[in-house]
Order: C-alpha cells, then structure tokens, then sequence
C-alpha cells in the first residue's frame, strides 16, 4: 500500500492501524509472517465504508477472528487482516411466539466458548457443545463448528453479512451447510464478512444445562492436549472413523519436524512445540497424509484453514 492508501485506511478506523505486523502473535499455533496492516473494527459504522475502501483499492483483506484453526504462510501475507472489536461481541435475547424457544442476536466477534456459558447462565440450551471450542461465531458460522453431536447448523435462524455495499441477511432455508463447512460460503469470501448471527436456542433449566456443559468441558480436558500452542483438530474426522485414530495405527504420536509435533495425547492435533514454522507443519501434515493413507486408504482432508 501507498502513503495515500494508509493514511485513508488509518481515517476510517478509530483504533490505531498496526503495520507490518507478525501474525504469531494472532494466531493459537503462534506461527504467522507478517500482515501489511491489522486493523481492529470497533465500531460496527466502520465496517462497510472500510470493505468499500479496500474493494475500490483493490487491496486483499481477511478477517482471522481468535486465529484458531488457521495457519499463516512463514512470509506472511499481502493486504489487511481484519479483526472485528466491541460492537461484535454483543449478544441480545429476543422473545418469540414459541414459549420453547429463544432468538438471539450474536455479533459474529463474540467468542463461542463464552456465548456458549453466558447461555448456561440464561438457561438457553442448544450451543452446549460450543464450551472449550476457541474460535468466535463468526469463524464457527464459516467453519460449521461443532462438536459431541452437535453443530452451529442445528441452531442457525440467519446470518448477517456485510459488504462493501451494505448489509444482506440470508434465511436459514436459504444456507448450504455440510461437515464442518458452509458450503455456499465460497460464493463471498474475499467480499464479505459475517457480522451477526442469529440463533434459535430451546429454554431449559440452568442447573441442568450447566451440568451437561461441565460434563462436556471435562471431556474436552481430559481428551485435548493444551500443553502446546495448536490449531485444534488438525484434520477433518472421515465418515465413520476419526482421524486421530487413523494417525494413531499409522504410529505418528510424539513424530517431529522441526518445532512441529504429533501430540502425544492426541493424534489429530500438530502442536507447536517451541519455534515452529509453518512450513514445519505443512512438512508434517503431508507426511501423516501420505503415511495414512497408505495404511488406512484414506485421505486426511486439512479442517485447518491456510492463509
């Protein structure tokens, strides 16, 4: 970008733009080159004068959310990394004509895992499965998060998207959901950003949904490893199998390529374990693809995203 260009995009935001920044530090496998410019959008009326400046500029831009399930290129990354602030971690309860039920408004900013309890604490059951899962709405609405049998799609009522033009929401018939993938995603992405989401939650008791989150959260504990920075689930589980399993028979537990590690808890998280690279990962990645497949017959397909 040129003088002109950063002086437009520092006046269109009220945080202060960071240039050349490294992505490690965004990221939860702290592994990341850097970004000419991230930028925190605070302020829900700066978005789309912003997808509008870089749309006529001509400028790449991504939004990373937490940085979960995501792996950043050693040399970084041409254009703007957009991080959504205060005004997406909203969340507010409308009532419906169904006494079973309850729509809430989620800014897509809002970090799953902690939605996921403020509905505990609401006695609104049906985002259990979020508790643990590090990522915000919006990347889990992208993702079609989900874990312990349960999935973002089971309770999306519609999605709030937002463009250089303006605002567009998308009905929940109208939404193409498959494993761990919003499929009807592709047609917007470099366009578009996931701004709110809106849920539909059953009413419950508290205690009784604080109970099946504690049990969840201490599965989660007790089956992930934390010791190390990781992406999560490194690869997509295939029907009827999973893929830990899978590099487990291939014996790749505890198997190294430079700082990148198999876990030795778990064979479907590549952990960072001191100066990890991301073409370490990659290197590793490809060689539990190659290994497994040649043992299972099975092509481990990546859950992780590559910028």
């Amino acid at each position: 970008m040129n003088r002109a260009q950063h002086e437009k995009l520092t006046a269109l935001v009220s945080q202060p733009v960071n240039w050349q920044c490294r992505l490690d530090r965004y990221t939860s496998l702290s592994i990341g080159g850097p970004a000419e410019a991230v930028v925190k959008v605070d302020r829900r009326q700066e978005l789309q004068p912003l997808l509008a400046f870089l749309a006529e500029e001509n400028i790449p831009w991504r939004v990373i959310g937490r940085g979960t399930n995501l792996l950043v290129k050693d040399e970084g990354v041409t254009g703007v990394i957009l991080i959504l602030g205060s005004e997406f971690k909203t969340a507010l309860k409308q009532s419906t004509n169904d006494t079973d039920t309850t729509i809430v408004r989620v800014g897509a900013g809002y970090a799953l895992a902690k939605f996921a309890l403020s509905c505990m604490e609401w006695g609104l059951a049906g985002v259990g499965f979020g508790c643990g899962i590090p990522g915000t709405l919006g990347g889990a609405v992208i993702m079609n998060a989900g874990a312990w049998g349960g999935e973002m799609s089971s309770i999306i009522e519609s999605v709030r998207l937002t463009t250089a033009e303006g605002e567009e929401r998308i009905a929940r018939k109208e939404l193409d959901f498959s494993y761990r993938c919003w499929n009807g995603f592709a047609a917007y992405s470099g366009s578009a950003v996931v701004s709110e989401v809106e849920l539909e939650l059953r009413n419950g008791e508290p205690n009784d949904i604080k109970q099946y989150c504690s049990v969840l959260q201490n599965r989660r504990k007790n089956a992930q490893p934390c010791e190390y920075p990781n992406a999560g689930s490194f690869f997509k589980n295939p029907a009827n199998d999973s893929a830990g399993r899978l590099i487990d028979a291939s014996g790749f537990k505890g198997l190294a390529v430079g700082g990148a590690m198999i876990s030795e808890h778990h064979g479907n998280f590549l952990v960072n374990k001191g100066g990890a690279t991301a073409t370490d990962v990659l290197n590793l990645m490809k060689m539990v693809q190659a290994k497994v497949k040649i043992d299972s017959g099975v092509y481990l397909e990546p859950e992780v995203h590559f910028i």
